[in-house]
């Protein structure tokens, strides 16, 4: 954020101001200078994008940390005499005060220093990770499954405000949140490797005073199959035949993981030798082709 400008001098409010207080700061002067009530002045909306830009800035708890700490790094004194604190010449002030040449009144604080804690401000929710067995199938191939968890919601008895008729409410504690069971459709893509995390936008707790809620974030892992093997993107089944199939040769049908397909022993097969089926494995690049399935030949003992 390579700026100087002083965003709390343009909005007219302190350093320690709180969200509410920037809010209606800002809303006073957007009504004031907002182009459609100032015949579409180009000055006005000049001022307006400036006070749009600071309250941008200042609204978001990340922004706004971040901005205080480049302004004490691009403000910070060289050895400039008593004026070196002064606020620089292309600062906007609508705050109604007149520029004097003299220190600004923003004041500087030490790196140390935390952020004024506002109990009104918008504040994200918690992201949430779980972890998740899957069938190989659903791994290898993608679908959907419902899925199960618990995550904070909003209190509906206070209507998320902590409290019902004055009172604190007795179902959250004053604190507008409560613990909820959920249950979401979860769409796996197709052929993700095992142990992967998806996440899942807005699917983790809720955020407090209209802040957006967090992240899913499941870490999933495919359950063994008792008789399919993944290696990357290619499927492994070891099939047993007869002594007789193995030593002349001929159709059999094995099932695949989604389908069934007829294959050609060659005569003389061995114990070992594979057969590949292109096309019948893992999904590649989120189903856009997939591996091949491979057969193992095990000759049964006579």
């Amino acid at each position: 954020m390579a700026t100087t400008k002083n965003y709390y001098k343009t909005l007219g409010v302190e350093k320690s101001a709180t969200f509410a207080d920037i809010k209606k700061r800002y809303r006073e002067l957007a009504k004031k200078h907002h182009p459609d009530v100032n015949n579409g002045s180009k000055k006005a909306e000049n001022n307006f994008k400036i006070i749009s830009a600071a309250y941008n800035v200042l609204s978001d708890k990340k922004k706004r940390l971040e901005y205080d700490q480049t302004y004490r790094r691009q403000t910070r004194p060289k050895g400039r005499g008593p004026n070196a604190w002064s606020d620089p010449s292309n600062d906007f002030d609508f705050s109604g005060r007149q520029k004097t040449g003299q220190q600004s009144d923003f004041r500087q604080t030490t790196p140390e220093e935390e952020q004024k804690y506002d109990p009104e401000f918008p504040t994200r929710g918690f992201d949430l990770q779980f972890m998740i067995d899957l069938p190989l199938v659903t791994v290898a191939l993608g679908g959907t499954v419902p899925y199960s968890y618990e995550k904070y919601v909003k209190c509906m008895d206070c209507e998320g405000t902590g409290f019902v008729d004055s009172e604190e409410c007795s179902v959250c504690k004053g604190k507008r949140l409560v613990v909820e069971g959920v249950t979401i459709d979860v769409k796996i893509p197709p052929g993700i490797g095992n142990i992967y995390t998806l996440r899942i936008p807005d699917a983790g707790g809720e955020g407090r005073n209209g802040g957006p809620p967090g992240d899913l974030l499941l870490r999933i892992t495919a359950e063994k199959h008792p008789r399919f093997k993944r290696l990357k993107d290619d499927l492994y089944a070891e099939i047993s035949i007869s002594p007789e199939l193995a030593e002349k040769g001929g159709p059999l049908e094995i099932e695949t993981l989604d389908s069934v397909q007829t294959i050609e022993v060659e005569e003389g097969t061995l114990t070992g030798e594979e057969l590949r089926i292109p096309g019948h494995g893992a999904c590649i690049n989120w189903g856009k082709k997939r591996g091949d399935f491979i057969v193992k030949f095990k000759i049964e003992e006579e």
